[in-house]
């Protein structure tokens, strides 16, 4: 599972070969240059003990050994800032690479990955995921190729001055890795639950922070704190068995090897005093010993940074390979008119294939006509919208629009005819000029206050400073519910769409507001097919038809006149609203 997500990930960095190939090139030149460090170091050693020892110094050499070590150093250094400056621009553009791929997909997923995680856990993934995975290789990846090529460096250097201490050093490798492996399994456990706890705090943090206002009004904050703070403890004891696993790998690895590195000094010395190598060597073998058991303790210490990038890359993959949408069909229908006809013939859905919710639903509307959907709390009202605007594709039967079963259509052409108001007022954070001329860019300003005429708000946005261009916060929080709501409306009437879907959103508004929403939403509607969902059945007596729906299917159809008449289902809900 971790190999093929290091796999894919590396599929990333492959898009980028002839620069990593640079990188990698720099990065092993860089470390030939230290690892040859020590031998000239060592040779400069010698011929100031042999100087000492004769009385007579071969000042030539000893500067000319001098000079190559510094050479070796200044190439090693340079080659360093050439792999650090292209690393850092390579891991730059995999993750642009990573995230725009995220973000794609984000616009083909089915709603019904929307409805199983919450947006904390999908911005964690985007967020944190990535971030993990950047610090991985921005960190670690040249970090392996230069520890490798160290090792294997060091390797040759030392067995060439004297295999017998090389031979200990290279005992030593094998005895500290398997010495940590077990700490490093248990590390890589716990990063994984770790990144899994910060999506589920990160879904719970943003859950709680859009519904502050129900969380004081039911007084819930001493719970949430008391949710939160269970969670940050289990996030925190997850993270800091993770940092304490990963901890332990370089105490064991340095224990193991400073015993070996005791061991080459003791018999080092013992060389030199029976002659058999020069002081110089002996100071190279202790370096390169020290320096040999460097990069198994670096890639030891690697595994904690690799397990959490394992699992936020999981995390990332399970995203991209989640279940999208249907392809648009090649090449796509087109309707000849924009008429605004919609027809639903024997369409069949569930969100389960064990939970069948639509059975044999049959509509045909006109265009022009005004269709209201009424029932109680799931009988599948916003459900029949969504597959009208192909959020979800039926299981059998078709729905037609002007004539042509709409998963003929590209969902582009589809959708462009269709304008939504819903009961949630979205608008994002801009100028309300842009939020108005959403649906199409560069649209002309007449057309923008002739839209805001309409919806009623023309005035109202000529009070705020600026106008038009009056900047909305986030979520809009700066103007009132009913503003938001004109303000939807209007941007639908400038996308001018043949069909309208409306979701009748006056509950959180005042008398005079709900009039001009209602007056807004009458004009909206003139001319065009729409379809509203109704709360107040009192708004929707003059539909042309109306449909009440229980369990996802349509029981009755008809106008007021028609429905009232029968003494049914409608009859009952309708006069339940004027009770007393």
């Amino acid at each position: 599972m971790k190999w093929n997500a290091f796999k894919r990930l590396f599929s990333y960095l492959g898009r980028y070969r002839i620069r990593l190939i640079f990188i990698l090139l720099a990065a092993a030149l860089g470390t030939l240059f230290t690892v040859l460090a020590p031998t000239v170091m060592g040779g400069i050693t010698s011929e100031l003990y042999d100087g000492v020892a004769s009385g007579a110094f071969d000042w030539e050499r000893i500067l000319l050994l001098l000079a190559a070590l510094v050479a070796l150093y200044i190439a090693a250094q340079i080659f360093a800032i050439l792999q650090s400056f292209g690393m850092s621009k390579l891991t730059a553009r995999v993750m642009q690479s990573l995230r725009g791929d995220i973000d794609k997909k984000m616009h083909v997923l089915k709603l019904g990955y929307y409805d199983t995680h919450t947006h904390g856990e999908i911005l964690s993934t985007i967020t944190n995921d990535v971030d993990t995975i950047n610090s991985a290789l921005s960190q670690n990846l040249t970090q392996i190729v230069t520890q490798v090529v160290t090792a294997l460096g060091i390797l040759a250097m030392m067995f060439s001055n004297s295999p017998m201490l090389a031979l200990i050093a290279v005992a030593m490798v094998p005895v500290s890795l398997l010495s940590s492996l077990g700490v490093m399994k248990t590390g890589a456990k716990h990063y994984a639950r770790q990144q899994e706890l910060l999506g589920q705090l990160n879904g719970y943090i943003e859950e709680m922070y859009n519904g502050q206002d129900l969380v004081s009004v039911f007084n819930y904050t001493q719970r949430a704190n008391a949710e939160f703070d269970q969670l940050n403890a289990e996030l925190q004891r997850c993270a800091q068995s993770a940092e304490t696993a990963s901890g332990k790998v370089t105490p064991i690895t340095d224990l193991v090897n400073n015993l070996g590195y005791a061991l080459s000094a003791v018999l080092g010395c013992l060389a030199v005093l029976r002659g058999g190598m020069r002081v110089g060597d002996v100071q190279a073998m202790l370096q390169y010993t020290k320096q040999f058991s460097q990069p198994f303790t670096s890639i030891a210490g690697m595994a904690g940074n690799f397990g959490a990038a394992a699992a936020a890359a999981g995390r990332i993959f399970a995203l991209l390979d989640a279940e999208e949408e249907t392809p648009d069909p090649v090449p796509c229908a087109l309707p000849q008119s924009r008429a605004g006809a919609v027809e639903f013939r024997h369409v069949a859905f569930g969100y389960t294939p064990q939970r069948q919710l639509m059975h044999d639903v049959n509509i045909t509307v006109r265009p022009g006509q005004k269709v209201a959907i009424v029932g109680p709390t799931g009988a599948g009202k916003t459900t029949l919208v969504n597959l009208l605007m192909r959020f979800y594709e039926v299981d059998s039967g078709s729905i037609l629009v002007d004539g042509v079963d709409t998963r003929a259509m590209s969902r582009h052409d589809l959708r462009d005819r269709f304008g939504m108001v819903l009961q949630d007022a979205w608008l994002f954070e801009g100028k309300i000029r842009d939020n108005i001329a959403y649906a199409q860019s560069g649209m002309p300003e007449e057309k923008i206050l002739a839209a805001a005429r309409s919806a009623s708000v023309d005035s109202f946005i000529k009070t705020l400073p600026g106008g038009y261009d009056f900047v909305l916060s986030a979520g809009a929080e700066n103007i009132s519910q009913g503003q938001r709501q004109l303000l939807t409306i209007a941007r639908a009437m400038a996308s001018d769409p043949e069909i309208m879907i409306l979701d009748e959103a006056t509950s959180n508004v005042d008398t005079h507001t709900e009039q001009l929403i209602q007056k807004a939403m009458a004009q909206l509607m003139r001319g065009r097919t729409s379809f509203v969902i109704a709360h107040r059945l009192s708004t929707i007596r003059d539909a042309d038809i109306i449909l009440y729906m229980e369990n996802g299917d349509i029981l009755e159809c008809g106008n007021h006149e028609a429905l009232m008449a029968r003494h049914g289902k409608y009859e009952a809900l309708y006069l339940s609203q004027f009770a007393q």
